[in-house]
């Protein structure tokens, strides 16, 4: 029933962003509100569980990238910096200001987790550079730089509705930093 709710929620953000009610979800799968909080006894529970499953996801299709031999270091680094969960693949930025302005602690999980976790990333950036595929540079700064680069196109969602995706402006900016902007002579 759980997975059932999760699944309903998830439906529901693609579609209705985070302003959809319980009654209405409750609705959706045919239960009652009352049976619905037995299961997540508030909205803010029911969000903390879909990301905290969509972080999930994202470390194990991070694992599963690095674990594949059929993928070079540069194949591997452009696929992990532009993971989404597969539910969110075409949302908004919108839904990530959203979700700072009203469910905070929710959003602080999420930004610890974009903070934190670059591990795989950084192995990638120093396996690239040894096999003289990348020049050497400040890994920090990089991270640096996508972290800063993905909240200022955030806080830019709220001010312009772009019908830009979480997925396209996370390959738009990956593509920048990995190979600049200068044309390539010849």
């Amino acid at each position: 029933m759980r997975d059932r709710i999760v699944e309903a929620a998830s439906h529901e953000i693609r579609r209705r962003g985070l302003r959809f009610t319980m009654g209405d979800l409750a609705k959706r799968v045919g239960m009652s509100t009352k049976t619905l909080y037995g299961c997540f006894p508030s909205k803010d529970v029911l969000i903390a569980t879909i990301l905290h499953e969509a972080i999930i996801e994202l470390q194990d299709k991070e694992k599963e990238i690095m674990a594949n031999p059929d993928l070079t270091t540069l194949d591997k680094l452009k696929r992990c910096l532009i993971l989404i969960p597969t539910d969110f693949q075409f949302i908004g930025l919108n839904l990530i200001t959203e979700l700072q302005r009203y469910y905070p602690d929710q959003w602080k999980t999420l930004d610890q987790f974009l903070n934190k976790q670059w591990d795989s990333i950084t192995e990638l950036f120093h396996e690239g550079i040894n096999q003289g595929l990348l020049r050497p540079f400040n890994t920090k700064i990089f991270i640096d730089l996508y972290v800063g680069g993905l909240y200022r196109l955030i806080e830019n969602s709220s001010d312009h509705k772009s019908s830009i995706t979480l997925q396209e402006s996370l390959r738009d900016m990956g593509e920048i930093l990995l190979s600049g902007i200068i044309k390539k002579e010849g």
